[in-house]
């Protein structure tokens, strides 16, 4: 699903969350479908299943290890993907034209007020256990999802106006979300929830007891210890690691995750769509290799069968004969982009001349043909800039210009005053030095574009260091801002744009996704307004309005949006690549009997 809201990526070089960068007007009735196709499809290419058989496996590579795999508590990429064959959602987003289609659910029927959103669930659907799929399970997630106390702060921000959902006249296949508001992107956010197993996950029905009053903020749900019971019980690792609790209705389940080691898919022998969702691969085994040069060696021996090429010299140079391997190339356009985040936490970043001044400092042009040779466009804003409709063209691209940047900060009173080449400021009654450390993950590009940058603040007197730390600690530090600043990039979805759940003043709370703690008043009201507007025009002008304002405060120095970079052994048929992150649908990949090299019983390399 993930296409709700915006990802944190750990595998790609520029890494991180989903914007929705594709634009989907309206909150059409009954089977109407919206149409998406604003933004430049990559080269998707024909269909290749006329003889398609099942069997074989797909091994891929994974840099990290997930977050969690249950898809309410988790706000990781590599996760999200994983979920994405296990979990399904009310309604989907075709892969080409991205027009919502039923999914478990049909098309929702809408009320004319917007305030009420009725669900007609299919009879034949079925958790991977056999247990059959009911609306009890819609309220059931919803429940969890709205819960104050749940790890789930970047997915409950868009069901902020959804006051209740219930079975219609005890109808088990028939369920309403009622809006407290209109909310014109209600349509997407409520149909890409992916359901999760009530008699599964809460077989004692403790849910039951908790009303939906009792979930509408923090110090309420505090006050029922049903209600932090149940989000201990979410929140905990066994419930998004263990098999028996990682359980949807999707066309593969969890086998197995070793931690380091590998998480392990097998194909659900009860998956109730065949018919229209493929299942060819016995198995998909997302296979964690940390170091990059290794992985790249596992792609030639063939130990893995598909692979983000994270640093762009294997891609250009080592897999330069990547067909004597068996293996093929694709660079595939997904929506991404990559920034600087600064975190305003820290005196150092609050003002905004500041932010602005380290922007002029960042030598986009060098890194882009040095280090990503090239395979990148420099962006200044969040929208992704192939959404032509969307994204403000005004912004002018803010260039190196190291002068510029030491006027911006003279005037933000930064000066060295004690001649020790540092610069340094009276900051709250206290002489502060210009002295900060960049949090990233072991990442040798990411370690090389940051010391080209780190050598460029040296040149205007700021002082900054590199601390590399393991994936899971970087996700804990940033959630609980406990880092000055940071390289990432969120992965963009295709589902309608939204900015409130990462620049929303209140998403810096809880563990959000807002989490340099940028709080502005009037981008709030900017984005609040863009969510309460049904029309088009009117809808575009304030994001072009609200995209001008986090320009010039400049929360992130935006960098760029890189074309992705992949290989693949040559075996599997229908390998196509759509217009969406991660590009590669891997269900739909086959292999011929006659080149399969697995079996339900072998053993992986």
């Amino acid at each position: 699903m993930k296409n709700i809201k915006s990802i944190l990526i750990s595998v790609l070089i520029v890494c991180s969350i989903i914007t929705f960068s594709l634009t989907i007007y309206g909150c059409g009735n009954g089977d109407k479908k919206v149409s998406t196709t604003d933004l430049e499809d990559a080269s998707i290419g024909k269909a290749d299943t006329a003889s398609a058989v099942n069997g074989d496996w797909l091994i891929i590579r994974e840099l990290a290890d997930a977050e969690k795999l249950n898809p309410i508590v988790t706000n990781d990429a590599s996760a999200s993907e994983i979920d994405s064959y296990i979990f399904e959602n009310l309604n989907n987003l075709d892969q080409e034209t991205f027009e919502l289609i039923p999914m478990i659910a049909e098309i929702p029927t809408v009320s004319d007020d917007h305030l009420s959103y009725t669900y007609k669930i299919k009879k034949n659907v079925t958790f991977s256990d056999g247990h059959p799929l009911t609306g009890e399970d819609v309220v059931f997630t919803m429940k969890a999802i709205k819960n104050p106390l749940a790890d789930d702060a970047a997915l409950r921000n868009y069901f902020e106006y959804v006051i209740r959902v219930d079975l219609v006249n005890g109808d088990p296949y028939t369920v309403k979300f009622t809006m407290s508001k209109p909310y014109w992107r209600a349509l997407y956010s409520n149909g890409l929830v992916q359901v999760c197993p009530k008699h599964i996950l809460d077989p004692q029905g403790l849910t039951d007891k908790i009303t939906w009053e009792e979930l509408v903020d923090f110090k309420t749900a505090e006050k029922d210890p049903n209600v932090k019971t149940f989000a201990d019980f979410l929140n905990s690792q066994e419930v998004s690691r263990e098999s028996k609790y990682v359980v949807g209705t999707g066309p593969y389940v969890l086998e197995s995750w070793k931690t380091g080691q590998a998480v392990t898919l097998k194909r659900n022998p009860v998956y109730w769509d065949k018919t229209h969702t493929p299942a060819y691969t016995d198995k998909i085994i997302f296979k964690t290799i940390q170091d990059n040069s290794a992985s790249v060696v596992s792609a030639k021996n063939k130990e893995v069968d598909a692979m983000y090429v994270v640093a762009p010299i294997d891609f250009y140079k080592n897999l330069a004969n990547a067909e004597e391997f068996d293996l093929v190339k694709a660079k595939p356009s997904e929506p991404t982009y990559t920034y600087l985040a600064w975190n305003e936490v820290n005196p150092l970043f609050q003002d905004s001349k500041v932010r602005m001044a380290l922007s002029y400092l960042v030598d986009r042009k060098t890194i882009i043909d040095k280090i990503l040779y090239g395979d990148a466009i420099p962006i200044q804003s969040h929208v992704y800039f192939k959404n032509k409709k969307l994204l403000n063209s005004d912004l002018p691209e803010i260039p190196f210009d190291i002068e510029k940047a030491k006027q911006l900060l003279t005037e933000a009173g930064w000066k060295d005053s004690d001649g020790d080449g540092v610069l340094d400021k009276v900051v709250n009654g206290k002489k502060m030095d210009f002295k900060f450390t960049f949090l990233t993950i072991p990442n040798p590009v990411r370690q090389q574009i940051l010391l080209v940058v780190i050598d460029a603040l040296k040149k205007v007197g700021i002082q900054a260091e590199l601390q590399q730390i393991e994936w899971s600690v970087y996700l804990d530090k940033t959630k609980k801002h406990e880092f000055d600043a940071t390289y990432s990039a969120w992965q963009l979805g295709v589902a309608p744009e939204d900015p409130y759940q990462i620049w929303h003043s209140s998403q810096s709370e809880g563990e959000g996704s807002n989490y340099i703690s940028f709080k502005n008043p009037k981008s709030d009201s900017l984005i609040e307004a863009y969510r309460n507007e049904f029309d088009e025009a009117k809808r575009i002008d304030i994001l072009k309005r609200w995209q001008k304002l986090i320009y010039d405060q400049q929360p992130y120095t935006f960098v760029w949006s890189s074309k992705s970079r992949y290989v693949y052994n040559k075996r599997f048929k229908n390998a196509r690549w759509y217009s969406k992150s991660p590009s590669p649908t891997y269900n739909e990949w086959w292999v011929p009997k006659n080149l399969q090299k697995y079996t339900q019983n072998s053993q992986a390399d």
